[in-house]
């Protein structure tokens, strides 16, 4: 009997262990070398400021990542975000450049590590064989320390919880006690406050360069987001971890650089030029001369550090690989987890990357990569964020909602992506590091993974049945409510007519959140006989595929549907307004038609609606010129062609000093799509458009409306004219709306 219960990782970890872990993993080498660096390019001032900015650009990400942990706590973190959110190449190439850049990171930990704890150990006579071959002896260090680490994190989550807190707790207090020391010091001698003369080395032009250079402790909050199938209560302790950790580093970080600076003695020099002249050994340099044993706590800092970042960059990598070969992109093997301890041990080959580097290759570039990375990571995430909520919003449970949506992420974004660029001027070698393995990686994808993505959409689908014929232009009808199946079919197969096209039936079997998505085959038989019926209806020589797949919502399904066939046209159903005040038509239709990447009919049935009678033999085409005005066009020739039915354009003038000349010439893209077919061109005039439109369509069988632009903060659908009259109007109505490419996606992501 075949198994298919997935692969699952125990949850131990709690609130306290996410944060120290997340702490952990941010301050790691980066505090006790850019520091330095930083303040002898942007100035005293200028660290303060750097880590300031840096601070609320990682709180703006952080705030995205907790909310979409809260929503979807999962083991592969960010990969798990911009996978649901885009899926497919950007998806797997997300997780992708995350793995590297985690375990890259990993390597310099341990590099860090090696470095800071021989440099203490060398003082004493008994280490003083070190000096001989000292870059050796950091190497295999390296590799010992790494090694030490893969082995915690394979013993499993309770050891490496437990590590990580012990460990980043230590090393937070270090840089705790350093930052106030630094506060006292400066209370009993504040003649040393004149260090931040001048605050600002070479004006705010260089902040920017310091912002990219130090970033890389600032991005270690997302190894929380990996924790989520392994935390205690994830939905709120995560998000609660992800913002507690952040505030905690900025505030360290702020505190340990005020020291920096107050701990100087320049002696005759800026403490800019202090700096630079000490590169990266200048932090440990001022801390030193701060106060006694000044050198002995920030080695012991430096240590902790490096070891607690080793250690959460060991268990993400792990993570991330373990989700990315549980999605099918990579060997399954790699998503096997232990028996006895519940851990993804295969997936620890990322340790392979890490002793690698750490033990061969030149990490600045490569570390400078990394963050490169981190930065397109987040910025994904922060696009993701966006597109989840606005997509799927109501289907998700929310343990955290950021405020100020969506300009919380999308200046997180912007920022993030400027941040990227200018690291260019750091490191050029990091740039082309970036490239290539992101060349690699979509290699993988289209010659690997890109099938295994196809086969896991497929098994969405429940029941297919294609028809052998198969045209370019492609209408879908979803089939969910019989009342109103007959009449969507009956209009949609004219227009594939008329277009020479195919016609998709779909229909979507809905599994609630506590049932297993294996038990949608259970509710198949209902929608399979309403599909078989409404085939019936349909002249045997028009193509037909229907489809019948599960979602976790009518509308999430429809708009896959739609993406996944490239539909052009789709075909739905409007009983009228709803009664539910947050939505115009209701739930599912407002997230459909905002949500699906295709042209958009709506059909509203009259009264006097009957199928199988060619009752059609007058049609009203309101219209005020426009793109969607054009497609109400197109549709009304379609039909009218069908029942050989009479058009009339009508427009509504309120101005009343339009001449009649004008408003023909605006509606000369409407008129032309009928080819000099009969047609009247029929102006009133009026104040109240909807009651002019309405008193007409009396006397019609059919009304055909385009969606109307009505000022940038307009919420409804089609605009109220069009939607005021398909609710009020007895007879037949027909809305249509144009996919317009750019601005149609601008407004499904952001709004009006």
């Amino acid at each position: 009997m075949k198994n298919n219960i997935q692969p699952e990782l125990s949850r131990e970890l709690s609130l306290f262990h996410l944060t120290m872990m997340g702490a952990g993993m941010m301050i790691g080498a980066g505090v006790f070398v850019a520091t330095g660096i930083s303040i002898g390019v942007s100035g005293p001032g200028g660290i303060l400021i750097t880590f300031a900015l840096n601070g609320l650009i990682a709180l703006f990400s952080a705030m995205s990542l907790a909310e979409l942990a809260s929503a979807l706590p999962a083991a592969g973190g960010a990969y798990t975000y911009v996978q649901e959110a885009f899926g497919g190449v950007i998806g797997f190439i997300s997780g992708w450049m995350n793995w590297f850049a985690l375990s890259v990171a990993g390597s310099l930990y341990a590099i860090t590590f090696s470095t800071y704890t021989l440099h203490l150990l060398k003082g004493f006579d008994v280490f003083s064989f070190i000096n001989s071959n000292l870059i050796l002896y950091e190497k295999i260090l390296a590799v010992i320390i790494a090694l030490i680490f893969v082995f915690i994190n394979y013993r499993g989550v309770s050891e490496t919880g437990g590590s990580t807190s012990l460990i980043a707790l230590g090393q937070t207090v270090s840089l705790g006690v350093i930052g106030l020391i630094g506060i006292l010091v400066a209370l009993k001698q504040p003649e040393r406050l004149t260090n931040f003369s001048p605050f600002l080395n070479q004006g705010w032009g260089k902040i920017l360069v310091t912002m990219g250079f130090t970033y890389v402790g600032f991005e270690g909050y997302e190894v929380i987001a990996h924790a989520g199938e392994e935390a205690i209560n994830p939905k709120e302790n995560i998000p609660k971890a992800i913002l507690y950790s952040v505030i905690i580093v900025v505030t360290t970080y702020i505190l340990v650089a005020f020291a920096a600076v107050i701990g100087v003695k320049p002696e005759g020099m800026a403490v800019a030029e202090w700096f630079r002249a000490r590169g990266a050994t200048g932090f440990a340099d001022s801390i030193k001369a701060l106060f006694p044993f000044g050198g002995v706590l920030v080695t012991l800092a430096a240590i902790f550090s490096s070891t607690s970042a080793l250690n959460a960059t060991i268990y993400s990598a792990a993570r991330v690989s373990f989700a990315i070969s549980r999605d099918g992109f990579l060997p399954k093997v790699i998503s096997l987890v232990s028996k006895k301890r519940r851990v993804p041990h295969v997936a620890f080959l990322s340790s392979i990357i890490i002793l690698f580097v750490a033990a061969a290759l030149p990490v600045e570039d490569v570390a400078a990569s990394a963050d490169i990375m981190f930065l397109l990571i987040f910025l994904l995430i922060n696009v993701s964020v966006i597109k989840i909520r606005k997509e799927m919003g109501d289907e998700l449970k929310y343990g955290f909602l950021m405020p100020f949506f969506p300009a919380i992420p999308l200046i997180a974004l912007v920022t993030q992506l400027m941040l990227a660029f200018w690291l260019f001027d750091m490191s050029v070698i990091a740039w082309f590091s970036t490239i290539a393995w992101i060349s690699v990686g979509i290699i993988i994808y289209y010659t690997y993974s890109h099938s295994r993505d196809k086969f896991e959409s497929k098994k969405m689908i429940l029941e297919e049945q294609r028809d052998l014929k198969s045209r370019d232009y492609q209408v879908m009808v979803p089939i969910n409510n019989p009342e109103n199946a007959e009449v969507l079919t009956q209009y949609a197969e004219k227009i594939c007519r008329a277009r020479n096209g195919e016609m998709v039936l779909m229909s979507v079997v809905t599994v609630p959140d506590q049932i297993p998505l294996e038990e949608a085959r259970k509710f198949v038989s209902e929608k399979h006989d309403l599909i078989k019926r409404v085939r019936r209806m349909i002249n045997h020589d028009q193509p037909i595929h229907s489809i019948i797949r599960y979602s976790r919502s009518v509308a999430r399904g429809i708009i896959s549907s739609v993406k996944e066939r490239n539909t052009d046209l789709i075909v739905l159903g409007w009983k009228g307004y709803t009664k539910l005040q947050s939505f115009v038509m209701g739930s599912n239709l407002d997230r459909i038609i905002e949500g699906a990447a295709c042209d958009i009919m709506v059909i509203k049935p009259g009264k006097t609606e009957k199928q199988y009678e060619n009752n059609i033999r007058k049609i009203l085409v309101p219209s005020n010129g426009g793109l969607h005005s054009i497609m109400a066009a197109e549709i009304a020739k379609c039909l009218a062609g069908f029942y050989n039915a009479k058009v009339t354009v009508l427009n509504v003038n309120r101005f009343g000093k339009e001449v009649s000349s004008r408003i023909q010439r605006r509606l000369k893209p409407v008129l032309k799509q009928f080819n000099g077919d009969d047609i009247e061109l029929k102006l009133v005039e009026g104040d109240d458009v909807v009651k002019a439109i309405l008193n007409e369509a009396d006397k019609y069988d059919l009304v055909v409306l385009g969606a109307t632009e009505e000022g940038l903060f307009q919420q409804l659908l089609f605009g109220t004219i069009p939607e005021k009259v398909a609710a009020n109007c007895e007879k037949t109505v027909i809305l249509t709306k144009r996919d317009l490419g750019l601005r149609s996606w601008f407004k499904r992501w952001f709004g009006k």
